[in-house]
C-alpha cells in the first residue's frame, strides 16, 4: 500500500523570488554540489514564461542506508528526480515531481505548490511512495519517505541561505 509524503516550507520572500531561485541553473548546480552525494548532476534544465522542467540525479551514500535497501540497490541510493513548475493564474506556482530510485521498483510522485503567504511564501509538497515488493515494500516506502523528507529539509535550508544572500 503506497505511503503518503507531505512537506511544508515557509519563506521570508515572495513566491516569485523563491520560484526564480528554485529553478535557477546556478542555484541547482550549487545545491547538487553541496548535498548531491556521489556523482550528482543537473540532467535537464528548461525554464521559460510557461514554467520550468528540471531533471536531477543525486545519491545517498550506501553507508547511510539500512540493509533492506542495500539488498536492492547494492550501492548508493541513486535518486533520479523530475520537477515541473508552471505559473498559476492569480499568482503562485503549481508543479509536479517524480522520483525513481535506481534498483528499486516503484516511484515517488506528487504535486508541489508555491504560494504567497503574508510577507513571504509557502511551499507545500504532497505525494505518494509506492514500492510494490511483497513483505518489505512498506518498510522501503517508509525509508524512502524519510530520506526524501530529510533531503527536502536540507534543500530548503540551502535555499534560505541563498535567498538571504540576495
Amino acid at each position: 500500500m503506497p505511503r503518503r509524503i507531505t512537506h511544508r516550507a515557509t519563506w521570508d520572500a515572495p513566491a516569485r523570488d523563491v520560484y526564480s531561485l528554485l529553478v535557477d541553473e546556478d542555484h541547482l548546480r550549487a545545491r547538487l554540489q553541496e548535498m548531491g552525494g556521489n556523482d550528482p548532476a543537473l540532467l535537464e534544465h528548461a525554464v521559460d514564461g510557461s514554467g520550468a522542467r528540471v531533471r536531477l540525479r543525486q545519491a545517498v551514500p550506501v553507508q547511510f542506508l539500512p540493509s533492506v535497501i542495500r539488498r536492492f540497490t547494492g550501492d548508493d541510493l541513486v535518486l533520479d528526480r523530475v520537477e515541473t513548475w508552471r505559473p498559476r493564474d492569480g499568482g503562485g506556482y503549481d508543479g509536479t515531481f517524480e522520483v525513481t530510485v535506481r534498483g528499486l521498483p516503484g516511484s515517488l510522485t506528487g504535486t508541489q505548490r508555491l504560494t504567497d503567504a503574508g510577507d513571504g511564501a509557502v511551499t507545500e509538497v504532497e505525494g505518494e511512495a509506492d514500492v510494490p515488493v511483497p513483505l518489505v515494500g512498506g518498510r522501503i516506502e517508509g525509508i524512502v519517505n524519510e530520506q526524501v523528507n530529510g533531503l527536502l529539509d536540507t534543500e530548503d535550508e540551502f535555499t534560505r541561505r541563498r535567498l538571504a544572500q540576495g
